[in-house]
């Protein structure tokens, strides 16, 4: 099963290891492969940034995403994303979901309302 997480979960996880707790990335969810955005890297970094300036934010954000693997945002998934027919997304969720969208996730994990709303709109199971 390949689960695809969003930004919001792993900005939870890496907020975690700022403070010394761990936190579970998938909420108990089984998958055989995690999948998120290289799009990802960038927004937990910026939150990092404003949330934890005095700490290393590469060695968390990398401990954050070791278990995740990284897709490239590419042509396709600007096309998709521009594309989906779901008015109220914004435009890093519609890049979110247009990758898992591409990836062939069986799940999403976000703690984003919008996005999962638009993701259950598109037939995508959410957890």
């Amino acid at each position: 099963m390949i689960g695809y997480i969003d930004s919001s979960m792993i900005v939870e996880r890496a907020i975690g290891i700022s403070r010394g707790e761990a936190a579970d990335l998938t909420g108990g969810v089984a998958t055989e492969r995690l999948v998120s955005s290289a799009l990802t890297v960038v927004e937990v970094s910026r939150v990092l940034t404003r949330v934890a300036p005095d700490q290393d934010v590469e060695d968390i954000v990398a401990s954050a995403l070791a278990s995740v693997e990284l897709v490239a945002l590419a042509s396709v998934t600007l096309v998709m994303a521009a594309r989906l027919p779901v008015r109220f997304l914004k435009t890093l969720d519609s890049l979110h979901v247009a990758s898992a969208l591409l990836v062939g996730a069986d799940v999403v994990m976000t703690g984003d309302r919008q996005m999962a709303r638009a993701c259950q709109d598109l037939g995508l199971a959410v957890a």
